[in-house]
C-alpha cells in the first residue's frame, strides 16, 4: 500500500485511532469523510438557485450570498434556520467524524465526548435531510422563475454521505466501548 493511500486510509502511524481498526469497506469512511466535505463546501459556495420572488429573493444565491439577503429582508428566523440546517450542523458532524477517525485515540477522554456528540447528531440527521428535501421540494414548485443549481444535489449528497458515515462510525465506536468495558470487568 502506497504511503498516500495508507495515510488517507489510516491517519498517522502514531495514533491509535478508530480508522486503524475498521475492516472491509468500513476502511474507505475516511475517503468518504474527505469527498463530503469537498462537496459541502461546494454547495455552500456554488449557486443554488436562481429566482424571481421565491422567499423575498430575486436572483442567483449560494447559500453563503441568500443568508445575508434574508436578513436584509427581515426574515432572520429563515436565514438561521438555514444556516443552522445547512452549514453548522454539517461542519459539527463531519469535524466530529474526522476527529473520531483520524485524531482522537481510543483511549483519549475527547474520543468519549465526540463519540456521543456523534450519536446524538446521528440521531437527527434523517430530519435534517427530510427538511432539506421538503424545502428543495417548495422551490421546484414555486414556478417556472426558478431553478435549481447543481449545488443542490451537492448539498444532499454531501448530507447522504454524512449520514452513511455516522451510521458506520457509530458501530465501530460501539464495539470499541464494548472492549473497553469487558476489559474493566476482566
Amino acid at each position: 500500500m502506497s504511503w498516500v493511500k495508507k495515510r488517507i486510509l489510516l491517519g498517522r502511524p502514531d495514533r491509535q485511532t478508530i480508522a486503524k481498526y475498521a475492516k472491509g469497506s468500513d476502511r474507505y469512511l475516511g475517503v468518504l469523510l474527505i469527498v463530503s466535505a469537498a462537496l459541502l463546501g461546494l454547495a455552500i459556495t456554488q449557486p443554488m438557485i436562481t429566482t424571481m420572488g421565491f422567499s423575498g429573493l430575486d436572483g442567483t444565491y449560494s447559500l453563503l450570498t441568500a443568508i445575508p439577503e434574508l436578513f436584509k429582508d427581515g426574515r432572520g428566523g429563515l436565514a438561521v434556520l438555514i444556516a443552522v440546517l445547512t452549514i453548522i450542523l454539517p461542519i459539527i458532524l463531519l469535524s466530529t467524524a474526522f476527529d473520531l477517525w483520524y485524531k482522537h485515540e481510543l483511549s483519549d477522554s475527547k474520543f468519549l465526548s465526540k463519540s456521543r456528540l456523534l450519536k446524538q447528531l446521528g440521531r437527527i440527521w434523517l430530519l435534517l435531510i427530510g427538511l432539506i428535501l421538503i424545502a428543495i421540494y417548495f422551490a421546484t414548485q414555486a414556478g417556472a422563475d426558478t431553478t435549481l443549481h447543481l449545488a443542490v444535489y451537492y448539498l444532499v449528497i454531501s448530507l447522504a454521505l454524512q449520514k452513511l458515515i455516522a451510521a458506520r462510525l457509530i458501530p465501530l465506536i460501539n464495539a470499541v466501548e464494548l472492549v473497553e468495558i469487558e476489559g474493566d470487568i476482566d
